[in-house]
């Protein structure tokens, strides 16, 4: 583990020195390094029990994530050249009141795009609602967030983003749905420089939630990738069915119904068009 007072271990994909400079530039101030690990959710889940104190954010960082997690019953596809991590932050510290936690992946997806448009130019990655980012049709980030306890204000941020793992080698499954930065860019890109950029726009966009800016509805009204298009989503056993009219500022999807206007706070969006 390593902090800004503390020693760091011989690295091999993340130097010591790029490892100093993610604390240095970002506002985490702890980063605890695996080559290999079966998941950073649930790492970073076990040092809320572990950590007697949390500071604002710690990183869980791996090369390689055997067993990483989705929403549900999910896997996601950690190919070698990803990028993985989980953030685990102290919402007391950030000033983030509990009502505002169910959005925290939505800003957090918003995140991500920032840092995308800002790496590889104006690209228009796509939030997919509620966790996915998306790039020319096809997904390229996914996004897990977890509460292991409501009462110590912990929320773990988890982010699998396709950075130089191109999706030529992903399962046969995947192939034509997934993409990634490197695909896009043809070039092979700085895992660092983009974590950086991600943590970096991740600390103004969870400021702008603390505060309770209106530039977050806003943005996710520009990013949503199914506004417009008609769509089904699934809530438990119910399905529903109606034309997508974004997102609201508490992150509902708004969607227009043969019965009304619906507004789905959680669910599964089982149809959609990639375009």
């Amino acid at each position: 583990m390593t902090s800004r007072d503390s020693q760091q271990s011989n690295i091999p994909a993340f130097s010591p020195d790029e490892l100093a400079r993610i604390v240095a530039d970002t506002f985490v101030a702890r980063v605890d390094y695996h080559t290999e690990l079966e998941s950073t959710n649930n790492t970073a889940l076990k040092l809320v029990r572990d950590l007697p104190e949390i500071p604002v954010a710690t990183l869980v960082l791996t090369e390689h994530q055997t067993a990483g997690r989705g929403r549900g019953e999910n896997r996601w596809w950690s190919g070698e050249g990803g990028l993985t991590f989980s953030l685990l932050i102290n919402c007391d510290a950030l000033q983030i009141p509990p009502s505002r936690w169910p959005i925290i992946s939505l800003t957090t997806g918003l995140a991500v795009c920032d840092a995308i448009d800002r790496e590889l130019g104006d690209v228009k990655p796509r939030l997919k609602w509620p966790n996915d980012v998306y790039l020319r049709g096809c997904k390229v980030c996914g996004i897990l967030v977890e509460v292991p306890d409501s009462r110590h204000a912990r929320v773990v941020i988890g982010i699998g983003i396709n950075v130089n793992n191109s999706a030529e080698h992903a399962p046969l499954e995947l192939r034509g749905f997934a993409i990634s930065l490197s695909d896009l860019a043809q070039r092979t890109l700085g895992p660092t420089d983009i974590l950086i950029s991600i943590l970096q726009s991740l600390a103004g966009r969870l400021e702008n939630l603390a505060t309770g800016c209106l530039d977050l509805r806003k943005d996710w009204q520009k990013r949503c990738l199914l506004t417009g298009q008609t769509i089904q989503v699934e809530q438990d056993k119910r399905q529903l069915s109606g034309l997508c009219h974004g997102i609201d500022e508490d992150g509902a999807l708004a969607l227009e119904t043969d019965l009304g206007l619906e507004r789905c706070l959680s669910g599964t969006v089982t149809h959609f068009s990639k375009d």
